[in-house]
């Protein structure tokens, strides 16, 4: 009996020492990764609500979160947390992180130059490289809307996992079309029909997409030929489906009727603003009413028309910094194909009508989203451009890509300003951008989760002195 006894208590002492190793590990890791809280002093604050700018202003990000924000006379005199890093912010702006709601990540082997499908081989190290691209320019969000779902789903859990420099990745994973609709490859399924269709949304489901892309398009406009179309009480059963099971919808449209199918249907939000013809006021004070979050998405428009005169917006001095030299080739190779096709022109012919259409959603009090439908940082640089050209005030614009965004993935609670409790994505600029939306070019710093992102660390031509493409960004 004494024997047992001893080895009941040896045992239970090996225990106490395996449990006291585990423990030690985890506080070990804890701390490893613990970041001091950061005293951004002196600063003027553009919270990313529409509010002015507040001048003189203190923002605490601690614990990866916004924990203060002081103005005036309190500024002057806030306690400043042991041990915090302090930056003296004087002259500069602050931003709430910056999000592009609509891209396919390039390296997926779905899309080989942003719009094309394709059987390339999948390429994390582009993939990566493009999102760090995001990071430097102070996208710390994106969203992928369909691609190769091994590839992009893979990069987002790593993303999550902090094994990666990455902008928070929120993904789709394949989108659902119909059997020779758009889109149907690689990025999307053709579903069955209702019931054949629930394995379909079932497989989607278990991989747990932030938002579900449907497309429900039929095109037959301008060069496009028309196409089979997602039958509209096919989406209503699909979408029901999804929602019972928590899953946040998305659909591709582009015009006024198809927007109202899927409204009705009961979309949640819509990935472009309609396109094809002007929208009637009753349309945008309906988008406006029921609260649906509409992308903007006028890069992808302004992209293609510039294609018709060659590919020499890939050589300035903001995708120079961030792009792989070797795309502009790559992305000739799509200009071919393009101007076979006739888009250039009919994309140059829509356009007037897609930006006439954001602004009236804008004037109507809609919720509009920034989105470039493209896959590159200067791409969303240009979509805040054009969102401005459109009429609509920079303050707004910096709205459109911060909380608005956030609205877009349900996210607004958390994410998107620069208010209490938030998390703490911020983004120091040199300059005014509610002066002059161009300014959001000129970044200083970056802060994921309260933690700075070193810019010069990342894997970026302006990072790589050997790559004799690399041409200094706009001061």
């Amino acid at each position: 009996m004494h024997t047992e006894a001893k080895n009941i208590f040896l045992r239970r002492f090996a225990r106490s020492i395996l449990w006291l190793a585990v423990f030690s590990l985890i506080f070990a890791t804890v701390e490893s990764v613990a970041q001091p809280a950061v005293v951004i002093e002196n600063v003027t604050l553009i919270d990313g609500t529409g509010s002015a700018p507040v001048a003189d202003a203190t923002v605490v990000l601690d614990n990866g979160v916004i924990a203060r924000i002081a103005t005036g006379a309190t500024a002057r005199t806030l306690r400043k947390p042991r041990g915090a890093t302090v930056v003296d912010a004087r002259g500069k702006f602050l931003i709430p992180g910056m999000m592009d709601m609509h891209i396919h990540l390039l390296g997926g082997g779905a899309w080989r130059d942003s719009s094309a499908q394709s059987d390339k081989p999948v390429d994390p190290d582009t993939g990566l490289r493009t999102l760090q691209g995001y990071l430097y320019y102070g996208f710390t969000s994106v969203y992928d809307a369909g691609n190769n779902p091994d590839f992009i789903l893979s990069l987002r859990e790593r993303e999550r996992r902090n094994e990666i420099v990455a902008p928070r990745i929120f993904a789709t994973g394949q989108l659902l079309s119909y059997p020779g609709s758009w889109s149907v490859g690689y990025a999307g399924i053709g579903v069955r029909d209702w019931p054949g269709t629930i394995d379909d949304l079932e497989l989607q489901v278990a991989r747990k997409p932030d938002i579900q892309k449907i497309t429900y398009e039929a095109m037959g406009v301008g060069p496009n030929p028309l196409v089979r179309q997602l039958p509209r009480e096919l989406m209503r059963q699909m979408i029901d489906y999804l929602h019972a099971r928590g899953v946040r919808t998305t659909a591709h449209i582009s015009n006024e009727r198809m927007a109202r199918d899927a409204i009705d249907a009961g979309i949640d939000t819509l990935a472009h603003a309609p396109a094809t013809g002007v929208i009637t006021q009753d349309f945008a004070e309906l988008v406006a009413a029921k609260k649906i979050p509409i992308q903007t998405s006028l890069a992808v428009f302004d992209e293609i028309r510039a294609l018709k005169d060659g590919v020499d917006f890939l050589r300035t001095p903001e995708y120079r910094a961030v792009v792989d030299p070797r795309e502009p080739a790559v992305r000739e190779q799509a200009r071919q194909r393009y101007l076979k096709l006739g888009w250039p022109d009919w994309f140059a012919a829509i356009y007037p009508y897609a930006l006439r259409n954001v602004k009236r959603i804008h004037d109507a009090g809609g919720i509009l989203v920034l989105a470039t439908d493209r896959t590159l940082a200067p791409a969303a640089l240009r979509e805040l451009e054009l969102v401005v050209e459109s009429g609509i005030p920079p303050l707004a614009a910096l709205r459109i890509a911060t909380l608005n965004a956030a609205a877009f993935l349900g996210r607004e609670r958390d994410l998107g300003s620069i208010e209490l409790g938030k998390i703490a994505d911020v983004v120091l600029l040199e300059a005014d951008p509610s002066v002059d939306i161009r300014n959001v070019r000129k970044v200083v710093r970056v802060w994921k989760g309260g933690v700075e992102i070193d810019r010069t660390r990342l894997d970026l031509p302006i990072n790589t002195p050997s790559i004799a493409a690399y041409q200094s960004p706009s001061p």
